[in-house]
């Protein structure tokens, strides 16, 4: 219990910070229990946050003279083996700190909590969720992917077409409602990347020679 802080320092031109929150898992499509619902809402509330060119995230943090990210985004890891994770991110602007990225990320969140998502943002991501699901069924790749994944995790194989169903059906109030109750520092662990001087003498590693039979 209590925030965890994890930093690693290794070559890079920028810094980074990941925030992990432990939420919810989806385990089933059907019989739902208040955790599957809770997980419904968590990738919805990832959705609003970053979930379209011009989410909350990168109006907040990307854009305009105050900015403090280059970017920002957030994950819903609900589905699926292992444990399941909110991730919010982001990459600070010249001359911002991790910390000034961190407090901004947790407080776009906090702004859900506080005053809700209305029903017209709601609609939005909804519809364009179901538009990337049905282009990404043009794809047999896709679809054999799809498929796979459900027998894995005992799913059915409509899953998919279940879960959307499920996802057309999740409230403002429950999107508020998770924002609220998950993102507290108990269920949160905090990665930052301190970026060292990249070593200009530094070789690339040389192509393999090919071999000759």
């Amino acid at each position: 219990q209590g925030l965890r802080r994890i930093a690693v320092k290794a070559p890079a031109e920028q810094a980074y910070v990941a925030m992990a929150f432990r939420v919810p898992g989806m385990e089933r499509v059907d019989a739902l229990t208040d955790g599957d619902r809770d997980a419904l809402a968590l990738m919805v509330l990832s959705a609003v946050l970053s979930g379209y060119d011009g989410a909350r995230l990168e109006r907040a943090l990307s854009q305009g003279p105050q900015r403090v990210a280059d970017s920002a985004g957030s994950s819903a890891m609900v589905t699926g083996r292992g444990p399941s994770l909110f991730l919010l991110s982001g990459v600070p602007a010249d001359g911002k700190t991790v910390q000034q990225v961190e407090d901004a990320l947790r407080a776009e969140v906090a702004r859900v909590a506080r005053e809700g998502v209305s029903e017209a943002e709601l609609a939005r991501v909804k519809t364009q969720w179901i538009a990337s699901s049905v282009y990404q069924r043009d794809s047999v790749h896709e679809q054999a992917q799809d498929l796979g994944s459900n027998w894995v995790q005992g799913w059915p194989l409509d899953a998919e077409e279940r879960l959307l169903a499920l996802l057309r059906t999740v409230t403002p109030e429950q999107v508020q409602s998770v924002a609220a109750r998950y993102f507290g520092d108990d269920q949160l662990t905090v990665a930052t990347l301190l970026p060292q001087p990249l070593d200009p003498k530094a070789k690339r590693a040389a192509p393999a020679t090919p071999m000759r039979h």
